[in-house]
């Protein structure tokens, strides 16, 4: 495990800097960095005694640096199959979604989805396994993504949000919301994903077969046949999800969702997006219920906060103490 570290004054592990030095350019910063590699049996204690640099000027770059040092700046580029994007926009400066992914899972893939798609015969690497901290998106609510189940579930109970311009931090105590979800409707979004690989609620009718084979229900060819024709009655050439939900697992939906009230905190660190300017975790009560109807789909959710949670939870309402907080 790797990253770099300023050569500042060090006492028992602690950075003491100068109260009054002023804050270094960015040259002589990049002038002053140092390399310490520590053995992983080491590196949470170690890491612990270095958070006060990170909170220096300049401390945010150290984080990153040693993310990427980590991965390998090798790896990194074949996380990203070689493309033209960078960890970094290069027009407004924020961190793309490879790096996010790298600070979330250690693998800088550029895609949210679990595992791995095949689009037209272009290879798209997603998330290949269970995340501690996962990720909600408002672009999901916009139809414009598919966060996977990896992300939606993690296995503790944090989400970073993703709004259109910057990302805030969702979390709870309520750790039965990490209960992972084997519900036959999370088995069937599962598979039926693998063929909606644009995530657009439907999958070619032609893959029908494969779809039920891989859910280990009958496909004999004329099954499939009388099957198809009842889901794509107009020929189309694509079925629907939720009229496959519908036909092969009824009630399926009131099962799947997590059913009660729990306390929600929310930190946005934004001091614009905070009452007097003043950065502060805004606390709620949320409630999900079983019964869900249309109207409260992720994208017609009245803020844009409710728009991200219910790609989560279709059914969430929340109740903040104070103030509404927004993303």
């Amino acid at each position: 495990k790797q990253w770099y570290q300023r050569r500042v004054a060090i006492t028992a592990g602690t950075v003491t800097p100068s109260p009054n030095a002023p804050v270094p350019s960015s040259i002589h910063f990049h002038t002053s960095l140092s390399l310490q590699i520590v053995p992983e049996a080491e590196l949470k204690q170690t890491l612990r005694t270095i958070v006060p640099l990170w909170k220096e000027p300049y401390g945010v770059l150290c984080f990153l640096y040693s993310a990427v040092l980590s991965r390998s700046c090798d790896f990194i580029v074949s996380d990203m199959l070689g493309g033209d994007e960078t960890l970094i926009d290069r027009t407004f400066g924020h961190g793309n979604q490879s790096l996010l992914n790298l600070m979330i899972t250690g693998v800088a893939t550029s895609n949210v989805f679990d595992h791995t798609k095949d689009l037209s015969g272009l290879r798209l690497v997603g998330v290949e396994r269970e995340t501690d901290i996962g990720f909600l998106s408002i672009l999901e609510a916009c139809r414009y993504l598919k966060v996977g189940k990896f992300l939606k579930s993690p296995n503790y109970p944090i989400w970073i949000l993703g709004s259109e311009s910057h990302l805030t931090v969702l979390f709870t105590k309520e750790r039965s919301l990490c209960t992972k979800d084997n519900s036959e409707f999370e088995r069937a979004r599962a598979v039926f994903d693998q063929f909606d690989v644009e995530g657009n609620g439907f999958a070619p009718s032609t893959d029908l077969p494969e779809i039920l084979q891989n859910l280990g229900m009958f496909s004999e060819p004329e099954y499939v046949a009388i099957m198809s024709e009842q889901l794509d009655p107009d020929g189309t050439g694509i079925i629907l999800f939720s009229a496959f939900l519908a036909e092969f697992f009824p009630g399926a939906l009131e099962e799947r969702t997590f059913e009660g009230v729990f306390p929600l905190h929310h930190y946005n660190g934004l001091p614009q997006s905070n009452t007097d300017r003043k950065v502060v975790f805004r606390e709620g009560s949320a409630s999900v219920a079983v019964e869900y109807s249309h109207a409260m789909e992720a994208g017609s959710a009245p803020t844009s906060m409710l728009r991200v949670l219910r790609t989560k939870w279709p059914t969430i309402e929340v109740d903040w103490k104070s103030e509404p907080s927004i993303i």
